[in-house]
């Protein structure tokens, strides 16, 4: 489905982002993606699709990384036509408790990539008057979630930042949507305590926790040319958990 295609994936190394880089390789794409912490995550990964699939370590704060980890695509693969904003880190309190140090860290490491990785593939995608960008929200960007104003936050503006962008962009062929998922069961939620699950169980109408490789199956699609339509939307993945 997305064979000869070339994508930029953020945050690839573990969890969802790892799920993503997955499915776009099976599918016959070449992959760029970045990673902070998790080397030996990001080696494997580049070990088991050696030759279309390269780790960039990058700290999703630094703006000009983002121009750098493009740069280095276009040397390696020639192109870009596709980006995946995926990476999200939080430090997050109640408003009550919430320092700005806090917010900052947010907003600087789940909002801001969007933004710098964006404007650092734009002028690219717009010369080749292609491209597919499809940046990771949340539905606790779209009804808030206590104790996780940051977060939420940051979700929602992503949501304002892609509808933007989709009518700026779409004059090139250039599209842009979000995929909100719920809670999603991956390796890093195994220390969420049970109560958490339960509740979160609870609120699904389908009674399960979402899979990784499900949001990956959704995010291929919107990045292949099924998808060339699409544009400007915000797509819930969550087992009904938001209806």
């Amino acid at each position: 489905m997305l064979k000869q295609k070339v994508a930029i994936v953020t945050g690839g190394s573990k969890g969802l982002g790892r799920a993503i880089v997955e499915n776009f390789a099976n599918n016959g794409c070449k992959i760029v993606f970045t990673y902070l912490n998790s080397e030996d995550d990001a080696n494997k990964l580049c070990e088991r699709y050696k030759g279309n699939v390269f780790a960039i370590k990058a700290d999703a704060s630094d703006y000009d990384k983002a121009f750098e980890v493009v740069e280095k695509t276009i040397e390696k693969f020639g192109k870009v036509d596709i980006l995946v904003n995926n990476v999200g880190l939080a430090k997050d309190k109640p408003i009550w408790k919430l320092e700005k140090k806090g917010w900052d860290f947010t907003l600087n490491h789940t909002l801001n990539p969007c933004f710098y990785y964006t404007r650092a593939v734009v002028n690219e995608m717009i010369k080749n008057r292609y491209g597919k960008i499809i940046n990771i929200g949340s539905i606790n960007g779209l009804r808030g979630r206590e104790g996780s104003v940051g977060y939420s936050s940051a979700k929602a503006a992503i949501v304002g930042f892609t509808k933007t962008i989709a009518k700026e962009l779409g004059d090139y062929n250039i599209t842009a949507n979000v995929v909100a998922p719920g809670y999603i069961d991956t390796d890093g939620q195994a220390n969420t305590s049970q109560i958490v699950k339960k509740v979160v169980l609870n609120e699904c109408s389908i009674r399960r926790l979402t899979k990784p490789y499900e949001v990956a199956e959704l995010v291929a699609f919107l990045a292949s040319d099924k998808a060339n339509n699409i544009t400007g939307e915000i797509i819930k993945i969550d087992c009904g958990q938001y209806i």
